[in-house]
C-alpha cells in the first residue's frame, strides 16, 4: 500500500511539473507570438503601403487608357458612364465584332459556354470564335436590353433584356469598366 501511495504521489508530481513546463512554454510562445505579430504588423503596414502605391500607379495607367476616367468601385460609376459602356457592348454584339468585344473585357473573364470557363487572355477569347460567342439568343438579349435600367451592385452591372436570358456583366476592375462575365 505504501508503494502505491508513493507511486501515485510521484505520478502527481510529474504530471504537475509537466503541466507547469507546458504553461511556461506557452507563455514564452505567447510572448514570442506577440512580438512576431507586432513586427509582422509593421511589415504588413509597409507591404500594404507599397501595394497601395502600386494600385494607385495601376489605376493611373488604367485611367489613361480609359480617357482619364477612373472609378473607385461599381457604385462610383455614373448612370451615363454605365449606359455608354453598355452601348459599346451592344454595338460590338450587334456587329458580331469579336475584336471590339474582346477590347471591352477585363481579363480573366467568365464565359458560360457548356460548363463555363474562365478565359485568361484576349487571344483565348478570340480563339473561341464569333459563332460560339454571338449566339442568336445573346444578340437578341443585347439588342433589347434597356440601358436606362442599369444599376450597380457588388458584382457590377448586368446587361440583359429578360430575367432568364443571356446577359453580360461588367464592373470596375483596376479603376476601369470592363466585361467580367458572358452568360448564356
Amino acid at each position: 500500500m505504501k508503494n502505491k501511495m508513493i507511486c501515485a504521489l510521484l505520478t502527481t508530481v510529474m504530471v504537475l511539473s509537466f503541466a507547469a513546463c507546458g504553461s511556461q512554454g506557452n507563455a514564452a510562445a505567447s510572448a514570442e507570438s506577440t512580438v512576431t505579430s507586432e513586427s509582422g504588423a509593421k511589415a504588413s503596414t509597409v507591404e500594404s503601403s507599397a501595394a497601395e502605391a502600386s494600385a494607385e500607379t495601376t489605376t493611373e495607367v488604367s485611367a489613361d487608357a480609359a480617357n482619364g476616367t477612373s472609378y473607385e468601385d461599381n457604385f462610383a460609376v455614373s448612370t451615363e458612364d454605365a449606359a455608354a459602356f453598355a452601348k459599346k457592348i451592344q454595338d460590338a454584339v450587334a456587329a458580331e465584332d469579336l475584336n471590339a468585344l474582346a477590347d471591352l473585357v477585363n481579363y480573366p473573364v467568365y464565359v458560360a459556354l457548356g460548363d463555363g470557363s474562365v478565359i485568361e487572355t484576349r487571344e483565348d477569347l478570340i480563339a473561341l470564335g464569333a459563332d460560339k460567342i454571338f449566339t442568336p439568343e445573346l444578340k437578341d438579349s443585347m439588342a433589347n436590353a434597356d440601358l436606362s435600367e442599369l444599376s450597380p451592385s457588388m458584382a457590377g452591372f448586368t446587361l440583359y433584356s429578360t430575367g432568364d436570358g443571356p446577359n453580360i456583366t461588367f464592373n470596375v476592375q483596376n479603376g476601369v469598366l470592363g466585361i467580367s462575365g458572358i452568360n448564356y
